[in-house]
């Protein structure tokens, strides 16, 4: 009826329908051990009384039970004083060191969660009598002046201030106005040191070649004889030039002299002509 070549599918699949049939029987013998074991559990708890923590109507059951439920909605680990914080709420119900018990702290408490949160006296914010007798004292001591001599002191360092920097300016604007003449002063006095270097030069060029036209013929100027030679060219130059400049001095004196005689020679005439009118 089946080939040769079917036969290995029919033996295949009677081995599963034996696997099928034996899985079905485990189950339904588990299944029914199972009721059983329920059964007879049944039976023991109903045989048992519930204790006590079971007990709906107890009232610390309850709560306690509402606590754990609190903790366990609390993810957030937080500390209660740092959750209270978190929620605007204050911190501590009681005082759980000194510091709470400042009045710097409870003045806080009191700005910052209200008079009906934070259960403070509002009347701690105000000082007392001998806190304001102190305040007073310090003032006098830290505040001497009223309100209108330090008004009276500001608008005087106002005004010193502004007529130092008037005259600061004004000071500076002499100066710029000079600023030109500075500046040509400053050029001729370059120009003048300037002229003299290259005549001091020129005349030391000249002196080396008087030297060597002394001697006539070229000579090592670190020689000693022309060292010799040159220092006494340069006193001799020394002396013309200081004699010069003492022939200009007599010269200038000369002039102021003659000057002066002419204006002293003019007053007379006309002093002169007065007297005889």
């Amino acid at each position: 009826m089946f080939s040769y070549k079917m036969r290995p599918f029919l033996v295949l699949r009677s081995s599963a329908t034996e696997c099928l049939g034996q899985f079905r029987r485990t189950l339904t013998v588990s299944a029914a051990r199972l009721e059983k074991k329920q059964a007879e559990l049944e039976e023991v708890v109903e045989a048992t009384e519930l204790p006590v923590t079971f007990v709906e109507d107890d009232a610390e059951s309850i709560e306690a039970r509402e606590e754990r439920i609190n903790a366990l909605r609390n993810k957030s680990r937080l500390l209660p004083q740092h959750r209270n914080m978190l929620q605007d709420v204050l911190p501590y119900e009681q005082s759980q060191s000194w510091i709470h018990e400042t009045v710097k702290y409870r003045r806080m408490m009191l700005g910052r969660y209200g008079i009906e949160s934070s259960g403070t006296d509002p009347r701690i914010c105000f000082p007392t009598e001998k806190e304001a007798y102190e305040r007073a004292e310090y003032e006098k001591v830290a505040f001497p002046f009223t309100l209108r001599q330090m008004m009276d002191e500001n608008k005087a360092a106002q005004k010193a201030r502004k007529a130092a920097i008037e005259t600061r300016e004004a000071e500076i604007a002499r100066k710029l106005e000079k600023l030109d003449q500075w500046t040509s002063d400053l050029n001729a006095k370059i120009e003048k040191k300037e002229r003299e270097a290259r005549a001091a030069k020129e005349r030391k060029d000249r002196l080396v070649e008087e030297v060597r036209r002394h001697f006539g013929f070229k000579v090592d100027p670190r020689d000693e004889r022309f060292q010799e030679m040159l220092a006494q060219k340069e006193r001799e130059d020394r002396k013309k030039v200081k004699e010069a400049k003492r022939k200009e001095k007599e010269e200038k004196m000369m002039e102021k002299l003659q000057k002066k005689t002419a204006e002293l020679e003019a007053e007379i005439d006309v002093s002169s002509g007065k007297g005889k009118k």
